[in-house]
């Protein structure tokens, strides 16, 4: 591949700095929104709908109850692709293929649902005579078959109806107006990178389309030109943005055919596929279009739609690429995790640039050759390796999208080992310390005078102070600093002692690291005549 190219994959976390409800968030609001609307329908719609909000509070209860009896925190036990994923497992749940294993489900869920009875009100009547009040032959057999009908288990038509709302929901609380200027870099990567920049989001929001409207730079999602039965046609222009949406988008809808308007190649092609439809069109209950969102921890790889012709634009988007910046993303789909793990196993110039907050701090790690790792540990590992064992291909930025879009983008990983710190010993009228990063970002980093009983001489060097005017002590903390930085510790010297021991313990992102740092002969008593010496770690 001739030069480099950077590609970019987007998780929920991109969203968050947008102000948009994430997951667990989007799940509560879910529940809220059922339950406010509730109060507002007429009576004569109250009493229907009551069945289907009761459902709701049955699963998330359940979900909660069931994590609080594992231990985990109630406060994340249900996410909205777990509420989605229960919801339809309950509505077939008589298809299941544990169904053979399961004498009875919890009795909440079978007397909320659908029971249908084979009979209407006027097959009963017509089988009683109303003058004599005598029921006329097979009156029993009816009744049988209704109480039958009653203690069966349900149709699943309630959880049905629970989850056409929830998805016209979702894409309602995702299509708010949102502030998306921190999405920009990725716009101006568009329009500065040759060939415009792949995009590939596990969003179903708008924040990208805000955000390249905002900036006048087009978009192509590849939808509207695409056929069931062929690739999705995305093409390498300057200057636009080609936007894969392999779980679909809140602007997205599924359109059967009707009589008027029937679909080419129907019955094969069972579907239409429509893009750029408003939420109020949507969420609408009225329509009979669904939104194309693949939502739900088992239906991401859904058949039907451009679920699996996007997978492969996700491939081949990387496989033009020698530079994928992730964004929010935690690794938790198996199926995005195979592309980026086989795209990094093809081809060793291939780099990673991570933007996460919430990564994990640094732990040492051994592995087996054959100790089974996910992508995510598989990283982790990866980023951990000294760069003495070889150049590394992780590097990661652990801040929001709001503040460190425009540092993970341009983020590379080191490629030679420097010398993770020098340091400089100054002897002078105030004698001090000069600590400087050539590495990664430095956290948590903690210097000490390290004393050494066995030295007959002693320690030279005394208490330490970032203020010379302070009173300092054996150590010192500080929280960051960042790589070509400085960090200056004035230190007491003590006459006569002949050495000085300096420790520093921190912490990059990718690894802890520990110097000990020997000054021998330091005589203090006269003028030096280099007044510093260094030594680097």
């Amino acid at each position: 591949m001739a030069g480099n190219r950077i590609t970019v994959l987007l998780g929920a976390g991109a969203s968050r700095d947008a102000g948009l409800p994430l997951t667990e968030d989007l799940a509560r609001a879910l529940v809220e929104s059922f339950e406010q609307d509730l109060g507002q329908l007429h009576s004569s719609q109250r009493a229907s709908q009551q069945q289907v909000v009761r459902a709701l509070h049955i699963v998330y209860g359940a979900m909660v109850a069931h994590a609080t009896e594992q231990g985990d925190s109630p406060l994340r036990a249900v996410n909205v692709e777990r509420l989605v994923s229960a919801v339809r497992l309950l509505r077939d749940r008589r298809m299941h293929e544990a169904a053979p294993f399961i004498s009875a489900w919890r009795g909440s869920v079978e007397e909320v649902d659908g029971h249908p009875v084979p009979f209407r009100d006027s097959d009963i009547r017509l089988k009683v005579d109303l003058h004599t009040g005598l029921n006329k032959r097979g009156l029993a057999a009816d009744i049988a078959a209704i109480a039958r009908a009653a203690v069966a288990p349900g149709d699943g038509s309630t959880f049905a109806r629970l989850e056409d709302q929830l998805l016209r929901r979702i894409v309602a609380l995702l299509s708010v107006p949102v502030n998306v200027d921190y999405l920009h870099p990725l716009v101006e990567l568009a329009q500065a990178q040759s060939g415009g920049v792949d995009i590939t989001t596990l969003n179903y929001d708008r924040a990208i389309e805000l955000a390249a409207a905002e900036l006048g730079t087009p978009i192509d999602t590849g939808l509207d030109g695409w056929r069931p039965g062929s690739p999705v046609p995305f093409e390498q222009v300057d200057g636009r943005i080609n936007l894969i949406k392999p779980h679909g988008s809140v602007d997205w809808v599924r359109q059967s055919g009707g009589h008027t308007d029937p679909i080419p190649d129907h019955p094969l092609v069972r579907y239409r596929y429509k893009s750029g439809v408003t939420a109020e069109v949507v969420g609408s209950p009225y329509t009979t279009d669904t939104p194309l969102i693949v939502i739900g921890d088992r239906e991401k790889l859904a058949t039907d739609g451009p679920t699996l012709p996007l997978m492969r634009a996700f491939e081949e988007a990387l496989s033009r690429a020698t530079k994928l910046v992730v964004i929010g993303y935690s690794f938790g789909d198996d199926h995005i995790n195979t592309v980026v793990r086989n795209w990094l196993a093809a081809d060793k110039s291939h780099v990673i640039s991570i933007l996460d907050p919430g990564w994990p701090r640094p732990q040492p790690k051994s592995i087996g050759y054959d100790t089974q790792l996910g992508l995510r540990e598989a990283l982790q590992f990866m980023a951990g390796t000294s760069p003495v064992a070889g150049p590394s291909r992780v590097v990661v930025t652990r801040e929001g999208a709001r503040t460190g879009l425009t540092t993970a983008l341009a983020a590379e990983p080191l490629v030679e080992p420097p010398d993770a710190i020098s340091v400089i010993l100054c002897i002078s009228e105030q004698p001090f310390i000069r600590i400087t990063n050539h590495g990664y970002d430095l956290e948590s980093i903690r210097v000490w005078a390290w004393r050494v009983h066995q030295r007959p001489t002693g320690q030279a060097i005394g208490r330490l102070r970032l203020d010379p005017s302070s009173e300092g002590g054996a150590q010192l903390s500080v929280d960051r600093l960042g790589r070509d930085e400085h960090l200056v510790v004035f230190v007491d010297l003590t006459p006569g002692a002949g050495a000085g021991d300096v420790r520093i313990d921190a912490e990059t992102w990718a690894r802890g690291i520990s110097v000990r740092t020997l000054f021998d002969d330091l005589d203090i008593t006269t003028p030096a005549e280099e007044p510093c010496s260094s030594t680097g770690a």
